[in-house]
């Protein structure tokens, strides 16, 4: 509702509210006056409706104000300083949501008005979303937009989609998940429920929990389940209800990534903190979504003897097995197969793989395709490996830039087109680097350079 509708019945409670609480003797209606004295809007001339627009057209705010004093005018844009100017100018220039702030001020106050304007079109379908951490300490995470078709990036997607909302602190990982995308930050917003398309945001948490949220895995319609540095918690994905829990004998230092596979949740858990040994835990669905469960209630599990002193991630592919990481604390990486019996072998890996830390938690580079194709960084490198053969000699790609390393998640696969995509920075961290390549032969597709303090954490492939 625009204020102006509010202005004159709220002038009339007040007024009314001053005298009757007043005495004869000591009523002063100095605060009245001022108040009285506020700008005031001209009926019609300030949009009472929320405006859509299509892309290259305007809209041209011309509000007409009077006062007995001096009228000061402020324009915002999605809380963006845009113009002191008795009137405003919105262009279309790409689909998006804003919201308009107009303050019109006098020595005695201000009175604040605000639109909306929707304009029409967003559409991020046909390339990836990048997450970003955000700089730490002065932003929010981000979402960005990689525009294959013409090699461009588009920068705070999710905020201008979403009328200058932002994200939580330090956005590290996403997961698409029945038709929705669920963006996890560490602090504040720690999950937010969007359309993968637009970027319209359905649903945001605010602070679920006292630990940094790391990751959501989705368990079904009604529930899923958020890792972080300590236990992992169950959302209920109408309400955001959580629900904090541990595994029988462990108290943890940290959770990482985690899969559903075949009826059971399995997570990658550091519980390294009190002595025990870090490894993989296997729950059954039901017991996580039994409706008795109370706070930090222990549920049963299976442990795996596959050892997670990093942080590893699971690929799920056509053969039934699932495959993921082991690194014991000596350093030796394995490649693992888990079978649906939840045997499994285990392969030696290159050595100088690197997994993530659950110190300063961010997805590992470990990715792969449902063909059983996986693709890892090790010393610097990009490696594409199988179960056959899990240690190759010879690196995917010989590509680097002068003053880049790797950042983040470092890569992705995407089996829809068959490409991987590498994210860089250099030790200023203000200069990206996005390289697609292809993923078989490791020929580059295409590279962008963009400055900003952004912190590229993943990619989702949309």
């Amino acid at each position: 509702m625009n204020l102006k509708q509010l202005f004159k019945p709220l002038l009339f409670l007040t007024a009314a509210f001053v005298i009757a609480s007043c005495s004869t003797d000591d009523c002063d209606l100095d605060h009245l006056e001022k108040l009285q004295g506020l700008p005031a809007l001209k009926a019609g001339t300030f949009p009472e409706e929320d405006l859509t627009l299509n892309v290259g057209e305007k809209y041209v705010y011309s509000p007409k104000a009077s006062s007995p004093l001096d009228i000061y005018y402020q324009w915002y844009q999605n809380g963006e300083d845009m113009s002191t100017d008795p009137s405003f100018t919105f262009n279309a220039e790409r689909p998006s949501r804003s919201k308009v702030i107009l303050e019109l001020s006098n020595d005695l106050g201000k009175v604040t008005l605000e639109n909306k304007v929707t304009v029409r079109g967003a559409d991020y379908s046909k390339g990836c979303l990048i997450i970003n951490e955000g700089w730490y300490g002065h932003e929010s995470g981000s979402i960005s937009y990689y525009n294959y078709e013409n090699n461009s990036i588009e920068h705070w997607c999710y905020k201008n989609q979403n009328f200058g909302d932002e994200l939580g602190v330090t956005s590290q990982s996403a997961t698409l998940w029945n038709g929705k995308l669920y963006v996890c930050s560490k602090q504040n917003n720690q999950l937010v429920v969007i359309d993968p398309k637009t970027l319209y945001a359905e649903k945001s948490s605010g602070t679920l929990t006292n630990y940094q949220a790391y990751e959501f895995i989705g368990l079904n319609e009604d529930y899923g389940v958020i890792t972080h540095n300590g236990y992992f918690t169950r959302i209920n994905l109408k309400t955001f209800e959580t629900l904090t829990l541990t595994t029988v004998g462990n108290t943890y230092a940290g959770t990482g990534s985690g899969i559903v596979y075949n009826g059971k949740l399995l997570l990658n858990v550091n519980a390294s903190r009190w002595g025990g040994t870090p490894n993989i835990h296997v729950i059954d669905i039901n017991d996580l979504l039994a409706p008795g469960l109370q706070p930090t209630d222990k549920v049963e599990c299976q442990q795996l003897d596959i050892v997670t002193y990093g942080g590893t991630r699971f690929v799920q592919c056509k053969d039934g097995n699932l495959y993921t990481v082991e690194t014991t604390k000596e350093g030796i990486n394995n490649l693992v197969q888990i079978k649906p019996d939840l045997t499994f072998e285990k392969k030696e890996m290159r050595s100088d793989y690197s997994p993530s830390s659950f110190g300063a938690y961010r997805e590992a580079t470990f990715c792969g395709t449902s063909d059983g194709t996986f693709y890892y960084i090790a010393g610097g490198k990009i490696y594409r490996a199988t179960f056959d053969n899990p240690a190759p000699t010879e690196a995917l790609t010989t590509y680097t830039k002068d003053g880049y390393g790797f950042y983040g998640a470092g890569i992705r696969v995407n089996p829809q087109t068959n490409e991987l995509l590498a994210m860089y920075l250099t030790s200023e961290y203000n200069k990206n680097l996005i390289v697609r390549f292809n993923a078989t032969t490791g020929e580059k597709i295409s590279e962008i350079t963009y400055d900003g303090y952004y912190f590229p954490a993943t990619f989702i492939f949309n």
